[in-house]
């Protein structure tokens, strides 16, 4: 007797999804950006852990260039390169072209600078990280993220406390000095 394990809908879903972001070699972040959303959330569609709607599930087909009951379909061939829309390929281009024009300069330690902006009044209110970013850019440009780590860490982790987003009613989360 065989046992057939049944998917759900969700889970075959995030796996068409992850499968035509894998044949067509783009990131879950660039995704995401592309989507006007945050990688966290492709990375739960992927997985089957969130309920998407039809809305979402036209974007996302309508960014492949097949149309939404074409992407739920699982028999349905993902297109191919030559297949593949015009903005996608444009986007690899340019993903290829950052990449080898990046810059190979020296590391940019930002510790220093989070150092300096925690010994003022800015970090007296909770501040996000854009925010921050935004008060350190005309020292240092940097990702959001790596503040986040730096937060995190000994010995700024014991004089940052985090401020959830669901605690004071936002989407993300802020940073104040204690």
């Amino acid at each position: 007797m065989k046992i057939e394990i049944k998917k759900t809908a969700r889970l075959q879903f995030g796996a068409i999804l992850k499968s035509y972001r894998e044949v067509y070699r783009i990131s879950q972040f660039r995704f995401a950006e592309e989507m006007k959303t945050d990688k966290s959330y492709i990375a739960k569609v992927e997985l089957g852990q969130t309920n998407i709607g039809i809305d979402n599930i036209e974007k996302f087909a309508k960014f492949f260039g097949v149309k939404y009951y074409e992407m739920v379909n699982p028999t349905f061939p993902i297109p191919t390169y030559e297949q593949m829309p015009k903005r996608i390929r444009d986007l690899k281009e340019n993903v290829k072209k950052y990449k080898s024009d990046a810059p190979k300069g020296q590391r940019i330690k930002l510790a220093p600078y989070i150092d300096e902006l925690l010994k003022t009044e800015f970090m007296k209110e909770p501040r996000t990280l854009n925010e921050i970013a935004e008060a350190l850019k005309n020292k240092v440009v940097v990702p959001t993220k790596k503040i986040a780590v730096l937060f995190s860490k000994h010995p700024r982790n014991k004089i940052v406390r985090t401020i959830p987003g669901e605690v004071w009613g936002g989407r993300v989360n802020k940073y104040v000095l204690i």
